[in-house]
């Protein structure tokens, strides 16, 4: 099926809260990490298998209510080898309750190494005498467009082959952003980004009527988005910035077509480590309720916006 189609369908189930394991060390459940670096001592190993651990228990507490998840790479990488393996068991494990699996990379090159990162994460891996599918078994791929087509071409490709999506960075919710996205010459740098976008992923629409080559489109840039959503109806918008960043939930109605799809909200840290807003659960037990709590919290926020 489609990307969009199976982003459409998961949305109509569940509602399009996309929950972002992003395990921040120093946020993890105390009780988890002090069990690890207790069995590991202060070991990399350790703490990658307190991230896995803390992702399982969220995994489990959210599948029925939750459909996607995206993975924000950098906090696995930061912990080497130990780190990109417990990565691969959040993967397997997630895949295994049927997550749609977003991975936060940013990916960006050309020519050849353009079509390394895309095959690594999206398609295959041919060699003499057979081939490989991708080792990362994920649904869906950030990327950056920095480079121009030439760094997006590669990826939309090998998406296309395997009905995997990309997302690629448009109108991003930092506040810096304005910075480069908004220098102009005829129209502002993010709006010839989603033009790009558009006429790249236009071999890649669905039934649903969406492409699976999307943009990431901050919350915190409401009128941005509303401009985005009216201009391009057929691009499917990754929207970060609500929870932490404090975008405006009620603004998001814009970012939506009249039947509630083509897009879906991020919140990682303000879901998963909501437990740390009790000053009297310092170790962090029962973390996945309350990751469970605000889940339900934010999908019932999304739905009223329709209502």
């Amino acid at each position: 099926m489609n990307f969009a189609d199976r982003i459409s369908f998961c949305v109509q189930k569940f509602g399009p809260l996309l929950v972002g394991l992003d395990p921040h060390i120093d946020y993890l459940p105390r009780f988890i990490l002090e069990h690890e670096l207790e069995e590991k001592g202060k070991t990399w190993e350790a703490l990658a298998q307190a991230v896995v651990r803390t992702n399982q228990k969220l995994l489990d507490e959210l599948h029925d209510i939750v459909g996607m998840i995206k993975i924000q790479m950098a906090f696995y990488e930061m912990l080497g080898i130990p780190g990109m393996l417990a990565l691969q068991s959040t993967i397997e494990y997630a895949r295994s309750l049927g997550y749609i699996i977003i991975l936060d990379g940013k990916r960006n090159d050309i020519s050849s190494t353009a079509l390394a990162y895309a095959r690594g994460y999206l398609s295959t891996i041919s060699f003499p005498g057979g081939q490989l599918e991708s080792f990362w078994k994920v649904d869906a791929l950030t990327i950056n467009p920095y480079l121009g087509e030439d760094g997006i071409i590669p990826f939309v490709d090998e998406a296309n082959k395997t009905d995997k999506g990309i997302f690629v960075l448009c109108r991003t919710s930092n506040k810096s952003a304005p910075t480069i996205q908004d220098v102009s010459g005829p129209e502002k740098v993010y709006v010839k980004v989603a033009k790009m976008v558009e006429t790249l992923g236009e071999k890649m629409i669905g039934e649903s009527g969406f492409s699976s080559i999307g943009i990431v489109v901050g919350a915190t840039y409401p009128e941005d988005l509303k401009y985005l959503r009216s201009n391009f109806p057929s691009l499917l918008f990754l929207i970060p910035g609500v929870g932490t960043q404090q975008g405006d939930i009620k603004s998001l109605v814009n970012a939506f077509q009249g039947n509630g799809l083509g897009a879906i909200v991020n919140v990682s840290r303000d879901v998963i480590f909501a437990y740390r807003e009790d000053s009297n659960n310092i170790s962090g037990e029962d973390f996945e309720k309350k990751a469970r709590d605000r889940a339900v919290y934010y999908q019932e926020k999304f739905w009223e916006l329709f209502r």
